[in-house]
């Protein structure tokens, strides 16, 4: 005959073991996470549109300085010093506002003679003056760039020249009305594909773009004292407007 303690204790781990598998199930049967979002928010028609304008520049930027080597520092600076004065001087002299010139990197570092299983030797410093000038006036620019070219002589350094539009903000709009149209016409597309009505805008974002300012190297035989003017030719570019735009539905 069964011990009844025994038969307990049997009992009370099957009960257990019972509530162990419910809660086992409980968990292996729980439904993923979910996010719910208003009916406003699932609702409408996202596109982006595009539009451009054809632009010619008015303004040039040169990026023009001077590089001098000295066996000192105070000799090398000093040398550029009277240089960069040269340079600025040229460059004002030929209608460009001292406030149009900046300065964009002035920089002292020192000479090295490598020599076979001995320390580097400090042989000389070279100072290196850069500044960016603004020319307002687009036709004026190759002989600004000349003159201070000439004014710095063989310690003329130039590091290229970018053109771009000095008001950009007439042709943002001009472009911004073009890329909403686009955009519109996408999602009236989409909504008559749909066989629904588009309503209005919910929200617009925008980025722009200006494919003009781009830096363009200055060639070094383009500085030979034989040949004439620099040729400088700034060309046409062109200012972009993307938009993303959520129209609702009805």
């Amino acid at each position: 005959m069964s011990d009844p303690r025994t038969l307990g204790a049997i009992g009370g781990i099957v009960a257990v073991v019972a509530l162990l598998i419910v809660a086992l199930a409980a968990v292996m049967n729980e439904p993923a996470a979910e996010v719910t979002l208003s009916s406003e928010q699932q609702t409408g028609i996202s596109v982006s549109g595009s539009g451009s304008v054809s632009v010619t520049p008015d303004i040039a930027r040169i990026d023009v300085g001077v590089e001098v080597t000295g066996e000192t520092v105070a000799e090398a600076r000093g040398q550029a010093a009277d240089a960069m004065d040269a340079v600025m001087a040229a460059i004002m002299d030929n209608g460009v506002d001292e406030d149009d010139i900046r300065t964009r990197f002035f920089n002292i570092y020192p000479q090295y003679n490598y020599r076979d299983e001995e320390a580097p030797e400090i042989v000389g410093f070279t100072v290196n003056n850069q500044v960016t000038v603004t020319v307002r006036d687009i036709d004026n620019a190759s002989t600004v760039l000349d003159a201070a070219i000439e004014a710095g002589d063989d310690a003329a350094r130039v590091n290229g020249i970018s053109f771009t539009v000095d008001d950009p903000q007439e042709f943002l709009d001009e472009a911004r009305a073009d890329a909403i149209a686009d955009a519109r016409s996408r999602a009236e597309t989409l909504a008559d594909a749909a066989g629904v009505d588009l309503g209005s805008v919910r929200t617009i974002s925008e980025s722009t773009s200006f494919f003009g300012d781009q830096r363009i190297a200055v060639p070094e035989f383009a500085f030979d004292d034989a040949g004439g003017s620099t040729p400088i030719s700034p060309g046409e570019q062109e200012l972009s407007v993307n938009v993303s735009v959520v129209f609702e539905v009805n």
